[in-house]
């Protein structure tokens, strides 16, 4: 388990960086969201603090994989989650105080080398272009597919009760949901605006088809990534069972993904530095553009969108917290985070309690409390590994399992383990939800106390 926690942790750094890194490339004229012309981009100065960000980034992600390792000392380790929670927002905060280093200091460089551009922004549209929107781009059909095929698994789980015992049928449609995402990143791609600069029209349809084709091709791509993962995480969940195989899917992932918008952005900008080259080096068609993020998050009470890009196009989308309904929406999602942080992290914290009353025994967890008849136990033994499992609808983490598992030889499970403690009680019971129920306590001396507890309550 501990070996997975420090899997996730370092996913997350790992794709914190990338994005940072990415960030730091030139989008629609802005390096960390800064305005500044291709010339004054190249200039030795721009340069170094770019330099500089990367070496910062780098050291941030190196930092966070060192500090990580505390959790190989015992006192961490007991509160593994609340560690790891802590990290993580260490790390989004201190990526965060990088970009606004950063920009401040490529603010500061334009105001002392006077690179002042239009305050106005003209977007031009070339009528003979906008006719030509949605001829270049790749088939939506190919978005619509992905949809259909990420309910393989959902079918699957119908005709397979067994399959069922293992994986909750309403967790087989988070699949085809992310696909709806990617079928609207699609359009959104497929809608996006180009620049028209040229005054030649014929280079200005040029730019627009083949910046839709990059665009569209970008986000068929996302979407059959997001599939594979689909199906090799169910894979995984169904016949593998590993906790740190787990991890693999996510990994490929964001890999691809991050693939993904770093092609898309080279080509993009391959593709307007070709057609476009000369206008785009044109200072007077140039404008600042405001910066609308604040603490990470898109705020511009003057677009009425509720939804918008992320700043990394192509990485998915994000809300708009000055649009009245978007702020409802981030309450929402904050709620909702909370509202699943707080009962893993009391159920990391919160003890068992396992007590005997009358004929009665009682397992008190987090949620999962359990109260067995002395007349259902069928026998009682010590084991000293748990075999392989799945956990199905329960808590587990580096410490602790209990909840509902499926284990190799025995099926359905009520699991109350402290994890390190290679000791285990085993007590079968009747019928089969659960077959059995596996406890322990803190150290093996525990363990063997509750056991002779146990024993001479079933006598009594």
């Amino acid at each position: 388990m501990l070996i997975t926690l420090f899997m996730i942790l370092w996913l997350v750094f790992g794709t914190m960086t990338a994005f940072m890194l990415l960030y730091k490339n030139s989008q629609n004229q802005q390096i960390l969201g800064v305005t500044l012309s291709p010339a004054h981009a190249q200039t030795p100065e721009v340069q170094d603090i770019i330099n500089r960000y990367k070496r910062i980034c780098y050291l941030v992600f190196l930092l966070s994989v060192g500090i990580s390792f505390l959790l190989l000392i015992k006192p961490f380790r007991n509160y593994a989650e609340f560690f790891l929670l802590i990290l993580v927002i260490a790390n989004l905060f201190g990526n965060w105080l990088v970009i606004q280093r950063y920009q401040g200091k490529l603010q500061e460089l334009k105001e002392e080398k006077g690179w002042i551009y239009r305050r106005t922004r003209i977007v031009t549209v070339d009528i003979n272009v906008t006719r030509e929107k949605g001829k270049a781009s790749i088939s939506a059909l190919w978005s619509w597919l992905f949809l259909l095929l990420s309910f393989i698994p959902a079918l699957y789980l119908l005709f397979s009760p067994e399959a069922r015992s293992l994986y909750p049928f309403g967790f087989s449609l988070i699949g085809p949901f992310c696909q709806l995402n990617m079928i609207f990143l699609y359009y959104h791609m497929r809608n996006s605006h180009t620049p028209a600069l040229s005054e030649n029209t014929e280079i200005n349809k040029a730019c627009a088809r083949t910046l839709e084709r990059i665009r569209t091709l970008s986000a068929t791509l996302s979407g059959l990534a997001m599939l594979i993962f689909w199906f090799v995480f169910n894979f995984i969940i169904l016949y593998a069972r590993s906790g740190i195989l787990i991890v693999l899917p996510p990994i490929i992932l964001i890999t691809f993904l991050l693939m993904i918008a770093y092609w898309q952005q080279k080509k993009i900008r391959d593709a307007e530095d070709y057609f476009l080259g000369t206008e785009l080096r044109d200072e007077s068609n140039l404008s600042e553009q405001e910066n609308f993020y604040k603490w990470g998050c898109y705020y511009n009470p003057n677009d009425p969108r509720i939804f918008v890009p992320k700043r990394i196009e192509g990485m998915g989308w994000t809300i708009n917290i000055a649009h009245p309904v978007g702020k409802a929406i981030g309450v929402g999602i904050l709620v909702l985070v909370l509202a699943a942080l707080i009962p893993v992290f009391y159920g990391g914290a919160k003890d068992y309690v396992i007590a005997e009353n009358g004929s009665q025994i009682t397992f008190d967890a987090a949620m999962y409390d359990l109260s067995v008849e002395k007349s259902q136990i069928v026998s009682m033994s010590i084991i000293e590994d748990l075999p392989k499992g799945t956990r199905t609808n329960g808590y587990g983490g580096a410490n602790k399992s209990f909840g509902h598992f499926y284990l190799e030889g025995y099926g359905k499970c009520m699991l109350y383990v402290y994890n390190q403690v290679g000791k285990f009680i085993v007590l079968e019971l009747e019928g089969d939800n659960p077959r059995y129920v596996i406890v322990n306590g803190k150290t093996p001396e525990e363990t063997e106390a509750l056991y002779q507890s146990i024993q001479g309550w079933l006598v009594e």
